[in-house]
C-alpha cells in the first residue's frame, strides 16, 4: 500500500486488521489512527548525516511515522533541526522533526507536504 493510500485510508475510516483484532477493548484515544506497516522501508536524511540512514517503517499515520533506524542509532544533537523522511516505494520525501526517541526507534511529526527528493538516495 502506498504512502498516499494510507492517508487516504486514515482519513475516510475504513477498518483496520489492528482495530478489528482489538473487538471491544476500549476505543483508542490517539487523535489520528496509526496504520501498522510491513515490509515499507525508506531512509532517514539531515544536512549532518553523511549518508542517509536506511529504516523501517513502523506505524504510519496521517501526522507522523514511526521507524526503525537500522544499524547505529542516530545522535540526537544530529537531529536537532529536523530532518526529511524519504519513501523508497513512492519515490518522495516528507520533512520531519523528532517527536520522540528510545534507541533505535524515532516517532517523527511531519511538518509539510510530500514532494519530489531533494537529493539522491542509497
Amino acid at each position: 500500500m502506498s504512502f498516499l493510500d494510507t492517508i487516504r485510508r486514515v482519513l475516510f475510516g475504513k477498518e483496520t486488521r489492528a482495530s478489528r483484532a482489538r473487538g471491544t477493548a476500549g476505543p483508542d484515544n490517539r487523535r489520528v489512527r496509526r496504520i501498522p506497516q510491513r515490509m515499507r522501508s525508506g531512509y532517514v536524511y539531515t544536512d549532518k548525516l553523511i549518508t542517509p540512514r536506511a529504516c523501517m517503517f513502523r506505524d504510519l499515520s496521517v501526522g507522523g511515522a514511526r521507524v526503525e533506524v537500522l544499524g547505529e542509532p542516530i545522535k540526537p544533537s544530529l537531529l536537532i533541526d529536523g530532518l526529511r523522511l524519504y519513501f523508497e516505494s513512492e519515490k518522495h520525501e516528507v520533512p520531519c522533526s523528532v517527536a520522540w526517541m528510545k534507541g533505535r526507534m524515532m516517532g517523527l511529526k511531519f511538518e509539510g507536504r510530500p514532494r519530489p527528493p531533494s537529493r539522491r538516495y542509497r
